[in-house]
């Protein structure tokens, strides 16, 4: 068994036990389905085709980073507004139009995968030091969990009951990885998530406030509604094109600087610096790739998932198989209905208890990067970064670039960073 930065399993290790092969991809599932669900919702695809465009996009990023990237890409939702824009161009459902953005982002994260590769890594992490990247890191945590109440309470009626359920969700979680030992300490959020569901039962079968609820069954298997079924339908003209373009081109540009911050997260959880190996080429390529895939498949561009980065690091699991194994899974949940409608009844409550701790993990990731990389806040200059990068990152500060599209969060505030990086000079000496 391999100890490396404290995992239980390694990037290319094998789980020993024949229940790890299934309790683990589960956990992994789980800690992505809740996004993947709500980023449907939004914009009004099926989820079961989502499902599959997550396995897809799962499976193609690993075989392009050589299976030594454990991570778990699934539907994006800083491409949201981009595809919502795209989706009402001509008949409302254009799902050609969306595809078309596919292929922009493919474009973009493909041209930044060329540079790096010829030009190296060192100039890209020159301006992306361990300053910013923990800072970005932990704007990303904290902005993920703005999503906490949206996740944990849905109605007034039900408030008070859905709060005590997330809340007995995330204790639950707490105390699994604290105080069990072995295989259960592995598992917390899975753990979790089985208790929060038990007691969110409990209280729906009483009769104090209907916390569950089943969908119907129409039959066991079903094909799921895949867009490009829906091109037939769409038109797509010049001006169309140019406005897809316009949409997606930005988020892009986002979307790349979120994967490299959650590389340099997951590399710092692993111990294993996943831009030099695999590659950032690589995995820029194969987030690109899966991304024009998921366009095809269910309408929505996929990315990597901070969740599974926060899953990884609770639970030391960093095996690569796992994520395979997860993917495959949840393609084939994609065509079992009586599964999604089972997936669809755990309440939105019991996923945001953990998300209070996944979420704030990942914050502490960035703050251990800071650590870890001995960034010296007697340093003036490093001082103003992070306070920057915090404050625009945290506090929404945006500005409007398009009548459709504003720079603002994580983008925004990394743009920032970068620039007072490059332009501060270091006087740590200074005036001592």
């Amino acid at each position: 068994m391999k100890t490396n930065n404290g995992l239980k399993y390694d990037i290319r290790d094998c789980p020993k036990k024949w229940y790890e092969w299934i309790l683990y991809p589960i956990q992994q599932i789980l800690s992505v389905l809740v996004a993947t669900i709500l980023i449907a919702n939004i914009c009004g695809t099926p989820i079961s085709s989502c499902l599959v465009g997550a396995c897809i996009g799962t499976l193609t990023y690993q075989i392009i980073t050589k299976f030594r990237s454990p991570i778990f890409i699934s539907s994006c939702g800083a491409t949201v507004s981009a595809v919502c824009g795209a989706l009402a161009l001509g008949n409302g459902q254009n799902y050609l139009a969306v595809m078309i953005g596919g292929l922009v982002i493919l474009a973009v994260y493909a041209s930044f995968a060329l540079f790096i590769k010829f030009k190296g890594i060192e100039k890209f992490n020159k301006l992306f030091p361990p300053v910013i990247v923990g800072a970005i890191t932990m704007v990303i945590g904290l902005n993920l969990a703005t999503f906490i109440p949206t996740y944990v309470h849905t109605g007034s009626e039900t408030a008070n009951w859905e709060i005590l359920v997330a809340l007995i969700t995330m204790f639950t979680v707490a105390l699994s990885s604290h105080y069990f030992k072995g295989f259960l300490k592995t598992i917390p959020f899975l753990i979790g998530i089985i208790v929060g569901y038990a007691v969110a039962g409990v209280i729906t079968a009483c009769g104090a406030a209907r916390l569950i609820e089943f969908g119907t069954i129409d039959s066991f298997f079903q094909l799921p509604d895949f867009s490009f079924s829906h091109y037939g339908e769409n038109k797509l003209t010049w001006s169309m094109v140019l406005q897809v373009i316009v949409l997606f081109l930005p988020v892009a540009i986002c979307a790349i600087l979120e994967h490299y911050s959650d590389h340099k997260t997951l590399s710092n959880i692993i111990g294993t610096d996943l831009t030099v190996e695999p590659g950032l080429h690589r995995t820029l390529l194969g987030d690109g790739v899966a991304s024009a895939l998921g366009t095809i498949i269910c309408g929505l561009p996929n990315t990597s998932y901070g969740e599974s980065i926060g899953t990884v690091g609770f639970s030391k699991v960093a095996s690569v198989w796992i994520l395979t194994i997860a993917a495959g899974l949840l393609g084939i949940l994609g065509f079992i209905q009586p599964v999604q409608v089972f997936l669809n009844s755990i309440p939105s409550c019991v996923f945001g208890g953990c998300s209070m701790i996944l979420y704030g993990y990942i914050a502490a990731s960035g703050l251990k990067t800071l650590v870890n990389n001995k960034v010296d806040f007697e340093d003036n200059k490093n001082l103003i970064v992070v306070s920057v990068i915090l404050t625009v990152g945290v506090g929404g500060a945006m500005i409007k670039i398009t009548d459709s599209f504003n720079l603002s969060g994580v983008a925004f505030a990394m743009l920032l960073g970068v620039i007072l990086n490059l332009i501060l000079k270091r006087k740590s000496t200074e005036n001592k």
